[in-house]
């Protein structure tokens, strides 16, 4: 069964996370191009009997792609964490390729809802799959370089977002704080971007520097952000405070509201540090990725008035000699 479609309506996944089934099904799609009109055949429906063409594809295995209808994508969502899951929970299983696995997923999620004008409920999946990262990285005591040994290098809004959280939630760990703060705080560190979905494309894109009125658009995110979270009714003061408090700067002069020391909230504070050391880290259209050592040196000598410079010692402390 064939139907011409609008691409947009359709989504691509890793078919590798069906393998331990769900409670809910799902329509699976393959994609064939005719005269250049592309459309999605029904591969397998949610009928039981077409479910066993999925094991069995799973057990032959395939380099085919496979597609999913965009409102499936929270049912999907829910079959990926739980192949997480029991990933995460087998020893035999490296440490590198559960943590690129979950990576992969909240990458997923944060780019569904950034780029394709995803419902903001899609964002509560994020906190199932940071809450499996950190037990990764507490497992295995693996520090920032463990993190940025996956991350990716290359800055989108949603790798950027996924890698702050990362960082944020090493910065937790390592520093022993609770387990319920470092969740909050890897959580917050995911989603302190949420706003720019409020904001022009064009202008998230621009390559190069943006024009003072550009500018000034562009700040409207972190209320946004704050906004978008409490009216999601989920999520903690702590994260909505990280979302619309991660550009004030510690001596004051950012925005939106140019509070300055601990009027900032300190999640917030630790949040503007990784924020600034992965924007500085990651290649962008217009500038080079800077090496770890030349970040913090740059932070430490040109930016010190941004952040509070007790978290930003801990930072450089917990970052360790092989700078």
């Amino acid at each position: 069964m064939g139907a011409e479609t609008e691409e947009g309506k359709f989504r691509e996944i890793d078919i590798n996370f069906l393998d331990k089934g769900g409670d809910e099904s799902f329509d699976i799609f393959y994609q064939t191009e005719t005269f250049g009109t592309i459309k999605y055949v029904l591969f397998a429906s949610t009928d039981p009997k077409h479910q066993d063409k999925v094991k069995r594809l799973l057990e032959d295995g395939t380099d085919q792609d496979f597609y999913i209808h965009e409102e499936d994508l929270f049912k999907y969502y829910k079959y990926a964490t739980k192949s997480l899951k029991a990933m995460v929970s087998n020893p035999d299983i490296p440490l590198k390729e559960k943590t690129e696995k979950i990576y992969e997923v909240s990458k997923g999620v944060m780019k569904e809802f950034f780029e394709n004008n995803t419902s903001e409920k899609i964002l509560e999946a994020s906190e199932e799959v940071m809450d499996m990262m950190e037990d990764c990285m507490t497992t295995a005591e693996a520090g920032f370089h463990g993190i940025a040994a996956i991350t990716s290098k290359d800055y989108y809004t949603y790798t950027h977002s996924v890698n702050v959280g990362l960082y944020c939630m090493t910065f937790g760990v390592k520093s022993k704080m609770s387990k319920n703060d470092t969740r909050q705080l890897s959580l917050g560190g995911m989603l302190h971007d949420v706003g720019k979905s409020k904001i022009d494309h064009a202008l998230i894109n621009k390559s190069g520097k943006l024009t003072d009125e550009e500018f000034e658009q562009m700040k409207f995110h972190a209320l946004a952000g704050g906004d978008i979270l409490t009216g999601m009714k989920c999520y903690t003061h702590n994260v909505v405070r990280m979302a619309a408090e991660h550009h004030e700067k510690y001596k004051g002069g950012g925005y939106p509201n140019g509070i300055q020391g601990e009027e900032i909230h300190r999640y917030a504070r630790i949040c503007k540090i990784m924020d600034v050391y992965d924007a500085l880290t990651t290649k962008r259209s217009y500038k080079k990725a800077l090496s770890a050592f030349d970040t913090l040196i740059i932070m430490k000598k040109q930016m010190s008035n941004d952040f509070d410079p007790d978290l930003l010692n801990s930072f450089i402390g917990l970052m360790g000699p092989d700078l």
